[in-house]
């Protein structure tokens, strides 16, 4: 008998030695290369501008669409986030506009970082959501030759997540915004190339709710004008305020966050989110 070792055995062997990744490692690579993504495609989209234009990426590797099923068997359920679930740049007052976004997988739901670390001190620790889809974009106001510095005038993101995930974000929300009506921040800034000690004051209200979708909330993040201790200045309300609109449709989840220069009434932001509902319907599950 050939004691040679077989193509196949070989094969097996090899494979045997290889050291995959964890899946942690692989998820954290996917998430870079996203931004990395979206990072490229702003420096191309603004440097080859001259006007108004409109680019929105897609992720090479997303799966092709389903086939279509006869008519007398019962649909799957709805899994990646279409282009047109998200809000179109005619709803955002700003002409000009540039679209840039992104799909992704396993991303977890972003809100107000500043109101998590209240939350932290306050003992509300953070709950990641990861969605099991997403979708985002970023509208920016170029410059008149079409290049840098840019303007962010709206971002959003939408997420598709397990019920029980969607319950839990919306709870976890409520319980920073009832733990952190006002925080203090003490810190070390740098100024003049020295150190010095510095304080801020945020504030944040749940300007309304169940305004739209099945659950909503609209955030205002109301920040202080910034004063050393030492001064004894009251630190006083900065305008214009933060603004976040939350939505959730089916197992749909919509954040959004205008510009605060855009200056847009409670109620503009409730219509800006009844109008993101109307669009994640058709995609979300079950439908509207």
């Amino acid at each position: 008998m050939h004691d040679d070792p077989t193509f196949v055995d070989r094969i097996q062997r090899d494979l045997n030695d290889v050291q995959w990744p964890e899946p942690q490692e692989i998820r954290a690579r996917a998430r870079h290369r996203s931004r990395r993504t979206v990072a490229l495609a702003t420096v191309a989209v603004l440097a080859a501008a001259t006007g108004p234009a409109y680019a929105l990426t897609e992720r090479t590797s997303a799966p092709p669409p389903a086939a279509a099923l006869p008519a007398s068997t019962q649909s799957p359920a709805r899994a990646e986030i279409p282009l047109d679930s998200l809000l179109p740049v005619t709803e955002v007052p700003v002409k000009g506009v540039v679209q840039l976004g992104d799909a992704g997988l396993g991303e977890v739901v972003r809100l107000d970082p500043t109101l998590q670390r209240c939350g932290d001190d306050r003992g509300v620790p953070a709950a990641p959501a990861y969605s099991r889809y997403s979708r985002s974009q970023t509208l920016l106001s170029p410059t008149k030759d079409g290049r840098a510095p840019v303007r962010v005038e709206l971002s959003q993101d939408v997420y598709r997540l397990d019920p029980l995930v969607s319950a839990r974000l919306f709870t976890h929300l409520r319980a920073l915004l009832d733990a952190c009506p006002e925080w203090y921040l003490a810190e070390r800034v740098m100024v003049a190339n020295e150190t010095t000690p510095n304080e801020s004051k945020h504030a944040w209200e749940t300007a309304a709710s169940n305004f739209a979708g099945d659950e909503s909330i609209l955030v205002r993040h109301v920040p202080f004008a910034p004063g050393g201790p030492a001064d004894g200045r009251t630190l006083q309300r900065s305008s214009p305020f933060g603004m976040t609109v939350v939505v959730r449709v089916g197992d749909l989840v919509t954040v959004l966050e205008p510009n605060p220069d855009l200056r847009l009434h409670d109620a503009d932001l409730e219509a800006l989110g009844r109008t993101a509902a109307r669009l994640l319907c058709p995609a979300a599950n079950p439908g509207c």
